[in-house]
């Protein structure tokens, strides 16, 4: 049986692994931002950003309505600690 962090974890780590379709893990150069070296918070702000329409793009501000504010932060906090 999994913990509620395990879950969490798990969770996580499925939601940033669509992250990755468009975004590079390391510095690779793919077009759009990468992921590496941002920290959770910068990462949260954005992902709120772009849930609440501070912040445009093509597909983003989309993807994050998808997600409740308690899951973009667990994904920031993930991609954070990569």
């Amino acid at each position: 049986m999994l913990t509620s962090a395990a879950r969490a974890d798990f969770a996580a780590e499925a939601i940033a692994a669509n992250c990755t379709i468009c975004h590079a893990r390391e510095d690779g150069d793919v077009g759009m931002p990468a992921l590496a070296d941002q920290s959770a918070e910068k990462l949260r702000q954005s992902l709120l950003d772009f849930k609440y329409d501070r912040k445009t793009a093509t597909l983003m501000n989309r993807i994050a309505k998808g997600y409740s504010d308690t899951e973009l932060a667990v994904v920031a906090d993930y991609l954070g600690k990569r």
